[in-house]
């Protein structure tokens, strides 16, 4: 159960570093308001992480009877990974701002009545922002087929909600590490520091990605798959 929880914060933290709308937005509330307004928006994502990685984890559990299914996820997971990886090393450095996202979500949290200054706001903020990523339920998906292929992931229900913990504590681990950074420095935002973030996020992407797929290419045993 401990590398569960060990793998599941690693894969949390990992699967949050890429700066998307939640980053951006977590970075521009501890800009604004302070750092316990950037992690209320980590904290909602962490939340969401935890709720999405549990049932992803769990719906794999159904599918490990299929080797051929359960391969063809982690085939996907690997190019999933490349991809993201090779994207983040792509990206432009650029400061964050409020993108269609970001606005669509706040417009959301509007409704719920909720101060727009307030925790509670940057709270929902997060939770939202998380729940409109279509890729997210996905990605985990292919993250725990790819561990419980290599047999690092134990089968049934308390492992998969082991992980699921690790998963929301990696995630509000990487807020809470990234918002105190840009709260020491509210007056120094630059678009390269972002830029870093992405590049190091890639890196470890691309890294984890040639792994998985030399672990898939030699480690799988070829005989149990068949149509």
């Amino acid at each position: 159960m401990i590398l569960a929880l060990l793998l599941g914060f690693i894969a949390g933290w990992g699967i949050s570093m890429p700066i998307g709308p939640v980053n951006a937005t977590a970075i521009t509330r501890t800009i604004k308001y302070g750092a316990k307004h950037g992690f209320a928006v980590g904290a909602g994502a962490a939340i969401m992480d935890l709720i999405y990685c549990g049932g992803a984890t769990q719906i794999n559990n159904y599918l490990l009877g299929s080797p051929i299914i359960n391969l063809c996820f982690q085939v996907v997971g690997f190019a999933l990974l490349v991809f993201l990886g090779i994207r983040s090393l792509q990206t432009k450095p650029a400061a964050p701002s409020a993108n269609e996202a970001s606005k669509h979500a706040e417009d959301q949290v509007e409704k719920l009545h909720l101060k727009t200054g307030s925790i509670p706001a940057s709270f929902a903020l997060g939770v939202v922002l998380y729940a409109s990523n279509i890729s997210s339920l996905p990605e985990w998906l292919f993250i725990s087929a790819f561990l419980r292929g290599q047999g690092w992931l134990e089968e049934g229900f308390a492992a998969s909600m082991v992980f699921a913990v690790g998963a929301g504590i990696g995630t509000a681990g990487w807020f809470y590490t990234l918002t105190r950074y840009f709260n020491k420095r509210k007056t120094t935002l630059k678009a390269k520091t972002l830029m870093i973030i992405d590049r190091v996020a890639g890196f470890a992407m691309l890294g984890f990605g040639v792994y998985f797929g030399y672990q898939i290419i030699f480690k799988t045993d070829w005989s149990k798959i068949h149509i």
